[in-house]
């Protein structure tokens, strides 16, 4: 009895004392949006009250560049090289995945939700200026 209880006992040992007393850091999501440098995401969907007002062709979508500095691009993908796109800024808070994106003029907030590996949703979060809940992608690959 005593020979099966003490390698019980000293797994138990083992394992608490790997993890007591550790203090853990917070992972920062903002690499999650520009990849550390830019990353361009594509507004696959638009959506209120279920229905999705997105184009179905990809050249007629909106596109998103969310830089490394935190400064952020939102264009129409048809007048790509024409004009300069909304210009903003944007600020993710790691802790409860709040992502307030801001233009001149505006104030996005959503919350981001992580639904796969390359698919972000984000909900309008009040109070807001934009009230569509948002499916972003990668920019497809050429």
């Amino acid at each position: 009895m005593k020979i099966v209880s003490i390698p019980y006992l000293f797994t138990f040992w083992l394992l608490s004392s790997c993890s007591t007393g550790v203090e853990l850091l917070p992972v920062s999501k903002e690499p999650l949006l520009s990849d550390l440098n830019s990353k361009v995401w594509i507004v696959d969907q638009v959506i209120k009250n279920d229905t999705n007002y997105a184009p179905p062709i990809n050249l007629d979508k909106d596109i998103f560049v969310f830089y490394h500095s935190g400064k952020c691009l939102y264009q129409p993908m048809r007048t790509l090289g024409e004009t300069a796109g909304r210009k903003g800024e944007f600020s993710l808070h790691s802790d409860d995945m709040n992502l307030d994106i801001y233009f001149s003029d505006e104030k996005w907030s959503f919350i981001l939700e992580v639904i796969t590996e390359d698919t972000l949703l984000l909900r309008p979060k009040k109070p807001t200026d934009l009230d569509y809940t948002l499916v972003l992608t990668p920019f497809p690959e050429l």
